[in-house]
């Protein structure tokens, strides 16, 4: 008899032949490995990289020059965000593009950058 855990893995199932208890540790471990990665500065970095080119493709001529992100020299997980009002839907749009193909806590990053751009946007309408 085979003890284990069953699993999902594509299109079939597959048998853990580890205890319960150490598939779950493990499974635990995992998932807070990702999350952490997903942190890290230079992640983060690279997103904001890639909004950044992507979204000065998309705005208009004339406000390539108004999207800039500069990460901080001594906080690393923090990022200066020049952008225009005009440029914000764009970043939004492009943001939301990229959320899906982030890690999950790069994810809830960017969804916190879009509630304060949102914010901000709010702010000045008022």
């Amino acid at each position: 008899m085979i003890t284990g855990i069953l699993s999902a893995c594509g299109t079939g199932y597959s048998v853990s032949q580890e205890p319960p208890i150490e598939y779950a540790a493990s499974k635990i471990n995992s998932t807070v490995k990702n999350l952490r990665e997903g942190l890290d500065p230079d992640v983060l970095a690279y997103w904001f990289k890639r909004i950044e080119d992507k979204s000065k493709e998309l705005v208009p001529e004339h406000l390539k020059d108004k999207v800039h992100f500069e990460q901080d020299r001594i906080l690393w997980m923090k990022f200066k965000m020049d952008v225009s009002k005009r440029a914000v839907p764009t970043v939004m749009q492009v943001i939301e593009e990229y959320i899906p193909m982030m890690p999950y806590s790069t994810g809830l990053y960017f969804r916190k950058i879009q509630e304060i751009l949102t914010e901000e946007m709010n702010k000045d309408l008022r």
